[in-house]
């Protein structure tokens, strides 16, 4: 009897965004690009950036 692996789902691919990146989608952001056109520039996801907008411009209560 010969035991093999199967794996039914593939291993994630994502990576985190680099913080040169994030400053990039900042300074974007204040030229005047949309997030579709971020995305672009950067080669992520357009979800990927509207996330990290709605991430970064959240306000911290004390």
């Amino acid at each position: 009897m010969v035991l093999t692996k199967e794996y039914t789902t593939s291993p994630p691919t994502f990576k985190h965004l680099t913080p040169y990146e994030r400053g990039k989608i900042c300074a974007l952001l204040k030229e005047g690009f949309s997030p579709t056109q971020i995305a672009k520039k950067l080669g992520r996801h357009r979800s990927t950036i509207y996330r990290e907008i709605k991430r970064g411009t959240t306000t911290q209560l004390r």
